[in-house]
């Protein structure tokens, strides 16, 4: 009897001692969460067939506060360029995140099937961006984190 009663008092002393594993909120600000480098593929974008695949475009999103970023959209197709769009806001929705500047939308963030550079299925941050840049150009670009 005296060994059932320590072996349970060993027990409890152990699990009273174990570190806390509560799930905690998540302490990451809307703009580190989707900061990163998103990258389009044949697959996600079927406009870019004859682009070779090392010279495809990419979209960066860099942190600027905590609900706004600085997009900045890269090609080295041709002739490497790059634009970028300062203090575009970040605004969560149900099930995506929304790219303001203005107060008009210009891009989504969501969770989504995607696919890879060798066409397998994967779930995946989906960056969607349309936005005109000028009067006679539009940016298109979907990519994937």
């Amino acid at each position: 009897m005296k060994k059932q009663l320590l072996f349970c008092a060993f027990v409890g002393t152990m699990t009273a001692c174990q570190r806390e594993t509560d799930i905690q909120p998540a302490s990451a600000t809307l703009a580190t969460e989707v900061a990163g480098t998103y990258r389009t593929n044949v697959y996600l974008d079927p406009s870019r067939v004859a682009v070779p695949t090392e010279q495809m475009p990419y979209t960066e999103l860099k942190a600027e506060s905590d609900s706004s970023v600085t997009l900045v959209y890269n090609t080295k197709y041709l002739t490497p360029t790059s634009q970028a769009i300062q203090h575009v806001r970040l605004s969560r929705q149900a099930d995506l995140i929304q790219l303001l500047v203005a107060d008009s939308s210009i891009g989504t963030l969501q969770t989504d099937r995607v696919f890879t550079n060798d066409g397998m299925e994967k779930q995946g941050k989906l960056l969607r961006i349309n936005v005109q840049t000028d009067s006679k150009t539009r940016l298109n670009f979907s990519g994937v984190k």
